[in-house]
């Protein structure tokens, strides 16, 4: 909502940004870390200084206890299963809440998906979670990726996992 962003930052003394201090957006140097910032810089004028690390100091960076205000990180999830992106990014103590949101009525939500085997009850808890992230938004989603994959013909067995990862353990020549 860039207008109700324009209004937050003149409420708090930045019309336009002016004035605003500096800000770092720590990455690992992904295709979109520019994008964003020239985004940011244009609707709102708040300048962002990209700050590159490679992926060790990164990662141990966002452990320190004054970790960075905005960073980008990439997630692909290996199960499909609403857990791998709710409950391994933002519940309570998990190690890739970075950010260490924490919300004891977010993590009842988890708790309450995993006590039960109904397929329903599961989905309407992992609902209320997501119901909870929507309106608190502890992490902002930013970019989305589309994968590609070139093919021959006669070339067959590959599929997409259930997570959108292509994979090729089955790959087989068709018989020619």
């Amino acid at each position: 909502d860039p207008e109700a962003a324009r209004a937050a930052l003149a409420a708090a003394g930045y019309p336009g940004g002016a004035g605003f201090p500096e800000v770092a957006l720590v990455t690992q140097g992904y295709s979109w870390d520019a994008p964003i910032a020239a985004e940011i810089a244009r609707v709102l004028g708040v300048q962002l200084r990209l700050e590159l690390m490679p992926f060790d100091e990164y990662f141990a960076r966002l452990e320190e206890p004054d970790r960075p205000a905005f960073w980008a990180m990439s997630w692909v999830a290996d199960y499909p299963a609403p857990q791998d992106f709710l409950g391994l990014l933002l519940e309570t103590g998990s190690t890739n809440n970075y950010g260490r949101w924490s919300e004891p009525r977010y993590d009842a939500a988890l708790d309450a998906a995993a006590a039960t085997a109904d397929a329903a009850e599961q989905q309407a808890r992992y609902d209320d979670a997501q119901a909870i992230v929507r309106d608190e938004a502890p992490a902002i989603p930013v970019a989305y990726h589309a994968g590609w994959a070139l093919a021959r013909t006669g070339l067959g067995g590959t599929a997409v996992s259930g997570t959108g990862i292509l994979r090729f353990a089955g790959l087989d020549w068709a018989d020619r």
